[in-house]
């Protein structure tokens, strides 16, 4: 066995012997403790009600604006955990949503429900459940978002959004 072998399996032992968590008492009192204003969560919140107004209103414009760019990474995990090769695997599809939402000449109403959203300083993470409906068709989905979102130059900005996707259930 080469040393370099030899490092690698004692890195590997040490690693799993290393507790996941830390009991309670022997965790430092700074840890947890994230910096978050109340202007901040009212941002964010005004983001969200940004970003289901402008799918709702088909302003293509205004939800671009939200975003940090238009390369983020964006994407339903459907789109990306079916067989994908994970050295290949592509998050990037905002073109694919921007083609359905606001390309499509379709129409949707978009809410958002059980919303979380923590915060550290210029980072945060949301995470909520939503509902997209097709007005008058009975069509649309739901699913669960993670959005994490930074802060740059005084704006809060989605830097990225992951989703599930399922169809509405049939109405009886």
């Amino acid at each position: 066995m080469t040393t370099s072998m030899r490092s690698r399996l004692a890195l590997i032992l040490c690693c799993l012997n290393f507790p996941l968590a830390v009991p309670a008492q022997d965790k430092p009192s700074f840890i947890g403790k994230h910096t978050a204003s109340p202007q901040d969560k009212q941002a964010i919140e005004q983001l969200l009600h940004s970003y289901t107004a402008a799918v709702t209103d088909g302003n293509e414009a205004a939800f671009t604006s939200l975003l940090l760019n238009a390369d983020v990474p964006f994407t339903a995990t459907a789109d990306v955990t079916a067989g994908a090769d994970p050295q290949h695997l592509e998050t990037r599809h905002f073109g694919q949503f921007r083609q359905a939402v606001f390309l499509s000449g379709k129409h949707y109403k978009q809410s958002f429900y059980n919303v979380r959203i923590d915060q550290d300083g210029p980072l945060a993470q949301v995470s909520l459940d939503f509902l997209t409906k097709v007005p008058g068709s009975g069509q649309g989905g739901y699913g669960w978002k993670v959005l994490q979102l930074l802060k740059v130059q005084g704006q809060w900005k989605i830097a990225s959004e992951f989703y599930t996707a399922y169809p509405l259930p049939a109405q009886n």
